[in-house]
């Protein structure tokens, strides 16, 4: 294991000539990829910064600080999946040359340009999804693909040059469809797909199970999140395979902890390694790798060049490098801290006006929320604050005086404070994992999340018009235990294929791979978060056998 580089000399990218016929890849770490071709380089959703994301506390997973930013940023085009911290680096994003296009998907929600017009982002253009933009005189060009369900903000991108294809999905889940669109617009095939597989929940490990429950919950989301990937690589069927986008470790000592999940067998952010062993079995016919910080890969030769820095490397036991890498990073941890100072009083009432303000901009969701969060507010500020969210409004009271409250987050004010000033997104919070949380029951609520994750009328009237106009007429039979159930192909949550992202458990019980939700055959009733119905009944056959000659039971036909 080689000790952390701290002030080691930057590596350049490994550069040649590049001809008309291929593109050159270069790997910068997390979700960061440089394109290189004849008339050609672009940087795709890259993360450098040495500062950390989500208020400090993600790291990036081995380091790729020593990478020569200024070789890598010196580029025509870059692209820009979705607003999340650790793909959308302001440092990044701020020294691209004056020169630069930088490419975004078109979202319903303003958050993303609103965003980068902060940060004064430069030569923003939006595209349309499967919208091709042309990067040259050759024929090269790049097209996002977004998630399904406008819920996820997420794309992915497609980029075709020099006769090669590649397909970026940063953390977007595309379905099998998306996937074989994506070949046919390249011709047929895909030579080389980047797939997330280590996700970055804060459920369960944020939330106040004892451990062994931490590790079952884990342990499920982890086999659930490889095998919706390894069906998605298998059936896809690219040339080659590379898991990206994390993990992200922890290097603040308060967070420390949290890298317990990095290892197996129940970790939640899988490394890539873990991740490429997983994918070679269950995709044999697809070339698996797995790539470094600054690794180089011809795609139609399949060439790759290992950078040297890593000659030592493993991540078979990581101890000691995230300890010198914590010890690195020391000054940043420091100002982390001295960049959030405590708050004064006056975060209370700008508690209440915020919350009034989510209040108003969705009946929709409010309805499907209708419950109390309470928020225990610790630090300089604190207090007990509940949040009556119901179908007729939202009210504060902060002095906790409810008695039935079926949320609770704890919190330190000095995160709280940026999101409830605008400075951040309630999502960054989230994913910062600088909190505690609670339910009971203990079920999901996708709305409630949603809001706070949005927090903007344009992207929640774009939810409530995909949930309300999305088509329910497919249909595909399930075996369950006890015979044969007929149910709406597409998952009511985020309109997973269930063809292909559905498993059937014991008891009747059909999990979406998408995102681990759960629902009864016989009722259709989710189990574990708040989500409208699966259209489900048992089959006429399976009715007629049993004797039962009256109308088989439906729900929602």
């Amino acid at each position: 294991m080689p000790q952390f580089p701290i002030g080691s000399e930057a590596a350049g990218i490994q550069t040649r000539h590049v001809t008309a016929t291929s593109i050159q890849l270069t790997f910068l770490g997390h979700a960061g990829m440089r394109i290189d071709g004849e008339d050609l380089s672009m940087v795709m959703d890259c993360w450098l910064s040495d500062r950390g994301a989500f208020q400090g506390s993600w790291y990036q997973f081995p380091s790729n600080s020593h990478l020569d930013q200024a070789r890598v940023l010196d580029v025509d085009f870059a692209t820009l999946s979705h607003e999340h911290l650790d793909h959308m680096d302001a440092d990044v994003l701020t020294r691209l040359p004056s020169r630069t296009t930088l490419l975004v998907h078109r979202y319903p929600s303003p958050n993303l340009r609103n965003r980068l017009r902060r940060i004064g982002a430069r030569n923003v253009v939006e595209l349309d999804a499967w919208e091709k933009f042309h990067l040259n005189e050759r024929g090269d060009w790049v097209c996002f693909i977004p998630e399904q369900s406008p819920m996820c903000s997420d794309s992915a991108v497609l980029v075709h040059a020099g006769g090669a294809s590649f397909l970026h999905c940063n953390d977007a889940r595309l379905t099998v469809g998306q996937m074989r669109r994506a070949a046919i617009e390249c011709g047929g095939e895909l030579d080389i797909v980047a797939v997330q597989m280590s996700g970055a929940s804060w459920h369960p490990i944020c939330y106040e199970y004892p451990d062994s429950e931490k590790e079952r919950i884990s342990g499920e989301k982890r086999a659930g999140k490889f095998e919706a990937v390894g069906r998605l690589i298998k059936l896809a069927s690219p040339k080659v395979a590379i898991p990206f986008a994390g993990p992200m470790c922890f290097l603040d000592p308060t967070l420390r902890e949290h890298n317990r999940w990095l290892t197996e067998p129940n970790g939640i952010f899988p490394d890539q390694s873990q991740a490429a062993q997983y994918l070679a079995k269950k995709a044999p016919r697809v070339d698996v790798a797995t790539w470094m910080p600054g690794d180089t890969y011809d795609v139609l030769s399949g060439v790759h060049r290992r950078d040297p820095h890593w000659r030592d490397f493993s991540y078979g036991d990581i101890s000691e490098y995230l300890h010198a890498y914590g010890s690195a990073r020391e000054s940043q941890i420091a100002k982390t801290y001295n960049d959030h100072p405590a708050p004064g009083p006056e975060l209370a009432d700008q508690f209440v006006e915020h919350f009034h303000r989510l209040g108003e901009i969705s009946p929709y969701f409010r309805e499907r929320i209708d419950m109390t969060v309470r928020f225990d507010v610790t630090g300089a500020v604190e207090g007990r604050w509940d949040v009556d969210i119901r179908p007729e409004g939202v009210s504060v009271d902060l002095g906790g005086g409810s008695r039935d409250c079926q949320y609770r987050f704890t919190l330190d004010s000095r995160w709280l404070a940026p999101v409830i000033k605008g400075d951040i997104g309630w999502e960054d919070l989230f994913l910062s994992l600088r909190f505690k949380a609670w339910r009971d029951p203990d079920i999901y609520n996708d709305y409630l999340v949603g809001l706070l994750k949005h927090a903007e009328p344009h992207a929640l009237d774009a939810i409530e018009r995909y949930e309300v106009n999305r088509a329910s007429d497919e249909r595909l039979v399930v075996q369950g235990a006890d015979g044969a159930y007929e149910i709406s192909r597409y998952c009511p949550h985020a309109g997973e294929d269930l063809a292909i992202g559905g498993v059937v458990l014991e008891g009747n019980v059909l999990r979406c791979l998408g995102h681990n939700l759960e629902f009864d055959l016989k009722t259709g009733t989710c189990l574990n978060a708040r989500c409208n119905p699966l259209l489900t009944r048992r089959t006429l056959a399976h009715a007629e056998q049993d004797g039962a000659r009256e109308q088989p039971h439906l729900v929602g036909f």
